[in-house]
């Protein structure tokens, strides 16, 4: 596994204490609601890092798409009339106007990414869909385009300068739809830093609920280990943060084989981040005192 296990064990404690606030049952727990609202922060991140990406990759868009355009009337222009030529004119057209939706998609996915008023990714995510959705058509209506324009030879003087324009553009395309999945680009040195995060984000939840559920089949163990460290003071006056970080810890101790000072020293910031500066001695105390068991 690539993940760090830190952003493992802040997960799985998160996913632990809501199942038991919940009442442990994990058949009525709503998985999905709960990653939902555990990985917005993540997934409104990588949304904007793969539009930031896409903007990156299309840089020169605007310039390639009117070089299209001028290439691409001035074809029409000298067709028109020509009975023989309509198909061509008619697909040479259309083509065109699909690189034009191409760049307004683009525009909107800048503006959307720059937008101050955004209250979350879900229109940026929107926006990147059609930019790429676009972009694979384009490739393959370009592709198919170029080939056809050997049928007119006559307009040889036409057809070469807007085939080369087209294969531009759809060199530009194929780059652009290459981003379609981020978690593919690990190879890429360009994209190394997205594809990282897609990774991450893709590999969190599986190894977070693997956790929590190995914890949860051992329970009964865990918590009798855990009655017998604490020296005068009830399981049940602990703290519910406090119990879900030490049944994480002691099952990291006990049945993953970590070495104690890696397990007390990821408690110990797990109870700094989300239990407070006075939980975190005791934590301490109780796990030092386990591993000497």
């Amino acid at each position: 596994m690539s993940i760090n296990r830190s952003e493992v064990r802040k997960s799985a404690l998160t996913l632990l204490y809501a199942l038991r606030e919940n009442g442990g049952n994990a058949e009525e727990f709503d998985f999905n609601l709960f990653w939902d609202i555990a990985q917005e922060k993540k997934t409104d991140k990588l949304r904007e890092s793969h539009a930031r990406a896409i903007l990156h990759t299309c840089r020169a868009s605007g310039e390639s798409a009117e070089l299209l355009l001028a290439r691409t009337q001035t074809l029409l222009d000298a067709m028109q009339g020509d009975l023989t030529t309509v198909s061509l004119r008619d697909e040479a057209e259309h083509y065109a106007k699909q690189n034009q939706a191409f760049e307004s998609a683009i525009s909107a996915l800048s503006y959307s990414l720059n937008d101050n008023r955004r209250e979350d990714s879900e229109q940026l995510a929107l926006c990147t869909r059609d930019v790429l959705r676009l972009a694979a058509a384009l490739v393959v209506m370009g592709n198919d385009l170029v080939p056809k324009f050997a049928d007119y030879p006559a307009s040889r003087h036409l057809t070469e300068p807007l085939a080369a324009a087209i294969r531009r553009r759809v060199r530009l395309m194929e780059a652009t739809a290459a981003l379609t999945h981020p978690i593919t680009l690990s190879d890429s040195k360009e994209h190394a830093g997205l594809a990282r995060q897609a990774s991450d984000l893709n590999e969190l939840r599986p190894a977070a609920e693997e956790l929590v559920k190995a914890v949860l089949q051992h329970l009964g163990e865990l918590e009798t280990e855990l009655a017998g460290l604490l020296d005068n003071y009830s399981p049940e006056r602990l703290d519910m943060v406090d119990n879900c970080i030490l049944l994480v810890a002691l099952y990291e101790l006990r049945f993953n084989g970590l070495e104690p000072a890696i397990v007390i020293s990821e408690a110990n910031q797990l109870a700094d981040t989300y239990s407070g500066s006075k939980s975190a001695p005791f934590i301490h105390g109780i796990l030092a005192a386990a591993a000497k068991a």
